[in-house]
């Protein structure tokens, strides 16, 4: 004979709680600590975590409020690590924007913290490109084309930079004026 399941047993449902205010807002901070441990994280990051966990949404405000006062959560701090290690990744600047904004920074942190150098933007994507070219040298040269102008559009690089780099990096010779046939 097989019994229902019942709140809390792994229907779905929470067990009703019999903790007070002031056990869930000292469960609820140490995950967030558990969770900021192991990487900074954004209060939109944090707060969908603790969603996901079950507590109270005045019990999330409070805690991430008092992280905030302390330092313990910081926006900005989490924007700058973001993009540094977005930019080691090869990520261009308007894709580590975008993540940044999908993880909750208001426009001005962005913009404070994804502005970068568009000639080191581009140094940044040819030598993205020049080390995935050097392992597509048996390929043909439409291929080498193709592939490398996806990888840096994946990354975030703009069209004409994706185009301008792939066909560098593959070794085109239609970067040649005096060839007037042109790769895709």
């Amino acid at each position: 004979m097989r019994r229902g399941k019942k709140p809390g047993d792994g229907a779905g449902k929470p067990a009703p709680s019999t903790l007070s205010y002031e056990e869930h807002r000292q469960k609820a901070r140490h995950v967030a600590l558990r969770l900021l441990a192991v990487r900074e994280r954004s209060a939109v990051e944090l707060r969908s975590r603790l969603r996901q966990k079950g507590f109270a949404p005045e019990v999330i405000v409070d805690v991430i409020d008092r992280l905030q006062e302390t330092k313990l959560q910081d926006d900005g701090r989490f924007g700058s690590q973001f993009v540094e290690a977005a930019t080691r990744r090869g990520m261009a600047a308007r894709r580590i924007q975008a993540e940044l904004r999908a993880r909750g920074l208001s426009k001005e942190q962005v913009a404070e913290a994804a502005t970068e150098d568009p000639d080191a933007e581009l140094a940044r994507a040819r030598e993205l490109a020049g080390r995935k070219a050097a392992r597509m040298a048996d390929l043909p040269l439409e291929t080498r084309v193709r592939r490398l102008s996806g990888l840096l559009a994946r990354k975030g690089f703009d069209p004409d930079t994706c185009r301008i780099v792939a066909k560098e990096a593959a070794g085109s010779p239609s970067l040649d004026p005096l060839v007037d046939r042109d790769l895709p």
